[in-house]
């Protein structure tokens, strides 16, 4: 891996976050004109992240600001918003996007020492941390929700894995931004409740790994299917990367979802009801995978998949996804038979088929550039130089 290589896609990933913010502050998915350009509090708290790790916090203040106003009554945060900040939704309000946009905060305010604007914000924390508390299960100590990262009910209905641990890590850092101990001790205790929750529930004996999702209601099933959203479970600190169930969770990950013709790790298993324009790996959550390796100090690890990485990138700019363009075509003719290929999907799909990739080397290049990435590589390569130092 070539230092050179990295600070470069390092300073495009910063031109792309800036890209993206809006004159109101908020962060789009992607830049206009392209697939996804809406405001998301989930890819907007990641993006909140990315400037922090960066230095920029007065770009991070503004990502928050347009956020945190959209607020609902009932303390969440819409599942989208539109550039003027109105309620944009179309599907059902995912609590990871609220958990996170806490947890963003609380990242700013720490790293900025702005505790003026966590002043002005606290109740808008309170009426966050209270919705999420509602949605706590008694009986089990999870959080319940009807969507989560996937954005795919029939995956996620019910004790999803990722949004409980960022719901974890909101109760956990939400304490740093309350004046009140009586709030300070229930943020901790529901903290504690949901971990041992995960702990209790959502560890699979047979398969030695984290599962997916605990579906609720009619559906009422569990999703034994490894997938790339119990990195959550790590990056949220839930528990320690060395924890013996850790290990056995990621290793079980990259035996199953390390993609074999492509490298990069894929989101979840190649099956019957889920496709987003072929399958195949995602940057993000690559990128996430490779902190894993960064914080045990398995440096030549953490090489190798940045490496993958800087080879994704085309001129500095990376993807939601990639995938081979015979899986590619594949999604595209069963959507295109089944009827529900949608605007947006079709201008995915003008982009993926023009792109020089596709062409040249049979990649279908998916939703260029995503502004995720791009957050997941500065905040990647400002860990790996602070725990490894520069080649």
């Amino acid at each position: 891996m070539k230092d050179e290589r990295a600070e470069e896609l390092y300073r495009k990933s910063i031109e792309v976050l800036k890209s993206v913010q809006i004159r109101k502050g908020g962060c789009m998915a992607t830049p206009s004109g392209k697939r996804y350009p809406y405001i998301y509090p989930r890819d907007n708290a990641i993006c909140v992240l990315g400037f922090v790790s960066a230095g920029l916090f007065g770009e991070a203040r503004r990502a928050l600001k347009f956020v945190l106003s959209s607020q609902k009554k009932s303390g969440a945060f819409p599942q989208r918003v539109d550039r003027s900040g109105r309620d944009a939704s179309y599907k059902p309000i995912q609590i990871d996007g609220t958990a996170l946009s806490v947890y963003a905060l609380s990242k700013y305010v720490k790293e900025s020492g702005d505790t003026g604007f966590a002043e002005k914000n606290r109740e808008r924390v309170k009426r966050a941390m209270k919705y999420i508390e509602g949605e706590i299960s008694r009986d089990k100590g999870l959080v319940f929700t009807p969507n989560s990262i996937h954005e795919f009910p029939p995956m996620e209905e019910g004790f999803e894995i990722w949004a409980n641990a960022a719901c974890y890590a909101a109760f956990r850092k939400a304490r740093s931004l309350v004046e009140d101990g009586r709030l300070k001790r229930r943020y901790e205790q529901n903290a504690e409740r949901i971990k041992k929750g995960i702990e209790k529930y959502m560890w699979n004996s047979r398969l030695k790994s984290y599962v997916k999702t605990i579906r609720r209601g009619a559906s009422s099933s569990v999703d034994t299917d490894i997938d790339s959203a119990v990195l959550g479970l790590c990056e949220f600190g839930v528990f320690r990367d060395r924890k013996a169930r850790a290990l056995s969770t990621i290793e079980r990950l990259e035996r199953e979802l390390w993609n074999r013709e492509l490298g990069g790790l894929c989101r979840y298993p190649k099956y019957k009801g889920r496709n987003n324009g072929g399958w195949g790996p995602w940057p993000h959550f690559t990128l996430m995978l490779c902190r894993h390796y960064i914080r045990l100090g398995n440096k030549n690890k953490a090489r190798k998949i940045l490496e993958w990485v800087e080879r994704v990138a085309y001129k500095g700019m990376l993807p939601e996804h990639i995938s081979t363009k015979k899986e590619f075509e594949e999604y595209v003719q069963d959507f295109r038979d089944a009827g529900i290929l949608r605007k947006d999907r079709m201008v995915m799909i003008r982009n993926a088929r023009k792109h020089p990739m596709f062409r040249k080397r049979g990649i279908a290049y998916i939703t260029l550039p995503l502004a995720w990435p791009h957050a997941e590589f500065i905040i990647t390569w400002n860990l790996y130089k602070k725990r490894f130092g520069k080649d």
